[in-house]
């Protein structure tokens, strides 16, 4: 996705925001917090594909400051902590729900776990569990959970999970399960670490459990997001074997939105912004979108 002015804003607001939670003394903050910003200035352009980009600059603040690897893991662990201890209630819920509403219920609190999200400036993420209740009455702005039912539910399909946040990743275990179910093979795509931000790594997996829902688990050869002209041979041919690509978070609404990948596609995720919901267009910020394209 090309950037408008506000993504200026954003970038530079949360590269800063994790330089001052860092361990650095003030004078170290200062310093750094001085490059990244030039850095920013000096090589945002419109032009630019919005993902690589904050990728880049996140890696060149943790080049220099560590640290903030160390900040992202704290709260990757506290997150994924909340969500184990209210993981149950949502599946008791889901349990007593049938077929179609038991499917589209697993969906919105996959999609309402993307609030979970530490990398967008003018959002502030959820600190307590997640409720049914606050699923249940979370607003929708594109609702195409018939489109994936109608595809999944008749099974033997090859589906790849591309994860996002930590915490995350929890509440989306019941519905890979529920996918599992249905007769599916599941394919989980994962950051290498040390990861990019709060998302979901390889290592990160295990600790959750994802391994024991997954048929594969598949870093993509960097810590980065599915750039597809730099993700490793391996991932790139685990794309390749999927017959469905389900889609976690705006960073890969973001990039797979405009690029070509030859297969159907179904994105899960709440915009944050104003960029990513102008491009989804209606009044989506704030709200569930189950985006499914090519089914």
């Amino acid at each position: 996705m090309k950037p408008s002015i506000e993504c200026l804003r954003c970038l530079i607001t949360t590269r800063l925001r994790e330089v001052e939670r860092s361990r650095l003394v003030d004078s170290e903050k200062l310093f750094i917090a001085g490059r990244v910003v030039e850095e920013i200035i000096n090589n945002f352009n419109f032009e630019i594909e919005l993902t690589k980009f904050a990728t880049w600059i996140y890696k060149y603040l943790v080049s220099m400051a560590p640290d903030v690897v160390e900040y992202y893991r704290q709260l990757k662990s506290i997150s994924n902590r909340i969500a184990l201890k209210a993981i149950k209630e949502h599946e008791e819920h889901a349990e007593a729900l049938k077929d179609f509403e038991k499917f589209k219920y697993l969906v919105k609190l996959s999609a309402t776990a993307n609030l979970l999200d530490y990398g967008v400036a003018e959002h502030s993420p959820i600190e307590n569990p997640l409720s049914p209740d606050i699923v249940d009455k979370y607003s929708v702005a594109v609702d195409h959970v018939d489109k994936l039912y109608s595809k999944v539910s008749r099974g033997g399909l090859k589906i790849a999970w591309l994860f996002d946040n930590a915490g995350e990743a929890v509440y989306d275990s019941l519905l890979l399960a529920e996918l599992r179910k249905h007769g599916n093979y599941l394919i989980g795509f994962l950051k290498d670490e040390p990861g990019f931000q709060n998302d979901v790594t390889i290592n990160d997996a295990f600790s959750i459990g994802l391994d024991r829902l997954l048929d594969e688990l598949v870093v993509y050869g960097s810590s980065s997001t599915i750039h597809l002209d730099s993700i490793s041979e391996e991932a790139r041919r685990a794309i390749e074997r999927v017959d469905l690509l389900i889609a976690k978070g705006m960073s890969n609404y973001e990039y797979l939105s405009e690029v070509e990948i030859g297969k159907p596609i179904c994105f899960i995720l709440i915009p944050k912004c104003d960029v990513v919901a102008r491009s989804i267009g209606g009044d989506s910020k704030g709200k569930i979108v189950v985006l499914c394209r090519g089914l």
